[in-house]
């Protein structure tokens, strides 16, 4: 008998609709009550299926616009799908844009703790998680002080520390790589790799294959919203 995925989807699907001429105004309504009726459907997600296995690493490589982060974001129970269904196994912990989540009037160990509270760390473990992330984002000067503060590198990496320093067993990672300068970046993939060893799961997108076949077991293809092909990882985990 195959083992029971971690998380896995069936078949979902979503589509966005935009109006070809936007209606702003009540008076264009009544003057032109037809142009509302023109929209323009986009299939974001087409029909996907995939599944995670326990310890396993999957990466989504793809275009922009190919559906990449609005399937991530289903499989997060963010967005909901039109058809198809989701099925999770573990807790999730995810990286999308910028400190998503994160309050701009609140101080960062503010934001941490209910980001904490949130992912259900029990509150004798949050003081450790703090420390942690205090610790790999390098944002020491600025602890105290309201996210607005900060750059947008430095919300980014911290953005990274809390998401890695979840419990969580699942990761969903949304161009994670894509964080601070060079040195960050490196410290930012040896937190990778050590997270794979102890056996966690990820779906990680990126517009650099070379880093998800580093990191990852396959990698995934997408365009226009579908699976085109699948490949085998490359390069061995170091």
């Amino acid at each position: 008998m195959s083992p029971v995925p971690i998380l896995s989807c069936e078949h979902l699907t979503k589509s966005f609709q935009h109006a070809l001429v936007p209606v702003r105004h009540i008076q264009e309504r009544i003057i032109l009550p037809h142009r509302r009726k023109r929209v323009w459907v986009t299939k974001a997600v087409d029909d996907v299926s995939l599944t995670l296995q326990r310890g396993e690493w999957i990466g989504i490589y793809g275009p922009n616009g190919c559906g990449k982060t609005t399937l991530l974001r289903m499989l997060a129970g963010l967005l909901p799908p039109d058809a198809g269904a989701v099925q999770s196994h573990a807790d999730l912990s995810c990286f999308f844009e910028l400190s998503v989540g994160f309050h701009e009037e609140r101080t960062a160990i503010e934001n941490v703790r209910m980001h904490a509270m949130l992912q259900g760390v029990a509150r004798k473990d949050i003081d450790a998680i703090l420390e942690s992330v205090r610790a790999f984002a390098g944002i020491a000067d600025h602890w105290d002080l309201p996210l607005k503060c900060y750059s947008t590198g430095m919300r980014l990496r911290l953005g990274f520390a809390v998401t890695m320093a979840s419990p969580a067993d699942i990761l969903l990672l949304d161009e994670i790589l894509a964080v601070g300068d060079v040195d960050f970046q490196k410290k930012c993939r040896m937190r990778l790799m050590d997270l794979k060893v102890s056996g966690r799961s990820a779906l990680v997108v990126s517009h650099s294959l070379a880093d998800l076949e580093a990191m990852c077991d396959r990698v995934l293809f997408m365009e226009r919203g579908r699976i085109v092909c699948e490949r085998g990882a490359s390069v061995p985990l170091s």
